[in-house]
């Protein structure tokens, strides 16, 4: 669903800014400070309810007490007012009990600092990743991944407690399984897609492959591996195997893609798997999400950002991007919206 319009209230440098946004580019221009950063991260706060930056302190601005983030959509409106501990979102005026519920009303697939190289990060940054795909290509996916988290979350209380009889088991056993087999159909729809738009960018270096690994000893039951570990998690506290320890592997001709890409490589491998879930959302006929995209140039050179604007355009979806100069967009892009930015402050806001 996308934004119609914005207002931001008290994040971070930015003390009132209100922006009506273009069905389709919206560029964020301005130089490090300016406040770009933080209109994107406004915008994520109320898609998810939470901030993408590791510290989730101090995202409202200095010497005030709370912030507020709000968007008119499609015959829709939504708030989050956060003051110290407590947040309030209301949607049509009705008060939501969980962020939840956001991931459905304003989805969002945001690129930034802390996910941009996560083929080159870690296995949780992959994972993160994976499931956004599966969360919105299979709308079951979420019940079951919190089925897993609680059945896990008391299962490590269990073990660090050591006391009684371990009840937990099954439902980290069952949860678990389901999560891999899904995990495992969503990469067989995705790969070839992200296939084609790796070597529609790349050429020459065809022979992508893509890897799940389970979290749990190949070839063996979850439940067996729970078994065999159940002294050693004892004595460390918490589950070793499980779904929580997947690995999404990145391959090209049979070598980790880490081993033998560049960095600017690497970037744009990450964007063809993004794009790819994008893809397959718009295949099945489920709605799309609004890209946010911090630093959209960052290691990309002209080609590669050509590339990126072309398939974003094939695509139809409402983007968020950030630059530090307007020559940074590509003139592959014809329309949309440019808002400059200085001091948190929108200082001009032109069509192009």
């Amino acid at each position: 669903m996308p934004l119609e319009a914005l207002h931001i209230q008290s994040v971070r440098c930015i003390e009132t800014l209100d922006l009506k946004a273009d069905q389709q580019w919206n560029w964020l221009i301005g130089a490090n400070g300016a406040g770009k950063s933080s209109v994107l991260e406004a915008i994520h706060i109320l898609g998810t309810g939470q901030t993408w930056r590791r510290n989730p302190r101090h995202v409202q601005r200095e010497d005030d007490n709370e912030y507020l983030v709000s968007a008119h959509l499609p015959d829709h409106f939504l708030a989050l007012r956060r003051r110290g501990e407590t947040r309030e979102i209301r949607y049509d005026g009705e008060s939501l009990g969980s962020a939840w519920m956001l991931l459905d009303i304003l989805p969002l697939q945001s690129l930034h600092d802390d996910n941009s190289h996560f083929v080159a990060g870690t296995a949780e940054d992959r994972r993160r990743v994976l499931d956004w795909g599966i969360y919105y290509a299979d709308r079951y996916y979420g019940t079951v991944f919190r089925q897993y988290r609680r059945a896990l979350q008391q299962r490590n209380a269990w073990l660090k407690s050591g006391y009684g009889q371990q009840p937990w088991d099954d439902g980290v056993i069952a949860a678990g399984e389901e999560i891999q087999q899904r995990r495992q159909a969503h990469l067989a729809t995705v790969q070839p897609e992200v296939v084609t738009l790796w070597e529609r960018w790349s050429g020459s270096l065809s022979g992508l492959s893509l890897h799940l690994h389970s979290g749990w000893k190949e070839g063996l039951a979850l439940s067996d591996c729970l078994q065999r570990d159940q002294e050693q998690d004892r004595e460390m506290g918490y589950t070793h195997s499980g779904p929580h320890r997947a690995n999404l592997a990145f391959r090209v001709r049979g070598k980790a893609a880490l081993d033998i890409l560049s960095r600017g490589q690497l970037r744009v491998l990450g964007l063809a798997y993004r794009l790819a879930q994008v893809k397959i959302l718009k295949q099945a006929g489920l709605p799309l999400p609004t890209i946010l995209i911090d630093d959209f140039a960052a290691e990309l050179d002209a080609s590669a950002r050509d590339w990126w604007v072309k398939e974003l355009d094939l695509l139809g979806v409402q983007v968020f991007a950030a630059v530090t100069a307007a020559g940074q967009i590509p003139a592959a892009v014809s329309c949309g919206g440019h808002f400059c930015l200085a001091a948190g402050q929108l200082e001009k806001e032109t069509a192009s």
